[in-house]
């Protein structure tokens, strides 16, 4: 089995609803730089949030903190958000990407600045540090409804973070992963990783993008993803 293929309607189309339930909450962008997804990307990644409404996320890549903060702004009050990234100690001496470590500096040198320092909705979020292939992720398995990797994209590293994001995955109720960077010719190495997952897990890839998305079976017995363009 291959990776699927979507149009972003075909996503977005799964949103029930009239026009004034599909707002949703994002900020202009300040800043110029590397990293970070797209508008759509974001919209996108907003979308299957309310897909499988999702109320306990898990993002492997903190970054500037920017995903983490429009997660927070468009789940609701009870959500809990768990941002895992490096710090300083977890991130001496790691053999990293090569262009992962110059996004490593990046988030660093953020200290107390990310995105969503002094939001009101900073509440939702919960930073852990570490290296995500040594983390013990035991406290969230099988109780996670979204997961967003976009943290090391060496082969490994991803494997890992997959590998983890799936066992965190709720089965008791409709849950999610989302990667990000696939087909993106910096890091071949996720996207071969992402078409060998594809023989035994339902991948979908939404075209115009870097996003790949994978739904559980109990999301999946109860909707129907047209796959026909």
């Amino acid at each position: 089995m291959a990776i699927h293929h979507l149009r972003p309607y075909k996503i977005f189309t799964l949103l029930d609803g009239p026009p004034s339930s599909r707002v949703v909450n994002v900020p202009l962008p300040s800043r110029r730089g590397m990293g970070g997804t797209s508008l759509l990307e974001t919209f996108l990644i907003l979308a299957a949030i309310r897909i499988v409404d999702a109320r306990r996320i898990f993002e492997f890549g903190t970054f500037r903190g920017s995903n983490t903060l429009n997660m927070a702004l468009n789940t609701p009050d009870d959500a809990e958000i768990f941002s895992l990234d490096l710090d300083q100690r977890s991130a001496s001496g790691l053999e990293q990407h090569p262009d992962d470590a110059p996004l490593t500096e990046v988030h660093l040198n953020c200290g107390s600045a990310l995105d969503f320092s002094g939001a009101s909705v900073e509440r939702k979020i919960q930073i852990l540090t570490g290296d995500s292939t040594k983390f013990n992720f035991s406290s969230w398995q099988g109780s996670i409804d979204l997961a967003f990797i976009d943290g090391g994209h060496d082969y490994l590293t991803v494997k890992s973070d997959t590998e983890n994001a799936l066992g965190m995955a709720a089965e008791d109720r409709p849950s999610c992963v989302v990667w990000h960077d696939y087909r993106n010719w910096i890091y071949p190495s996720l996207t071969c990783y992402l078409d060998s997952l594809a023989h035994d897990r339902e991948i979908f890839h939404i075209e115009d993008t870097m996003l790949c998305m994978w739904f559980n079976k109990l999301w999946s017995q109860t909707h129907n993803l047209n796959l026909s363009q």
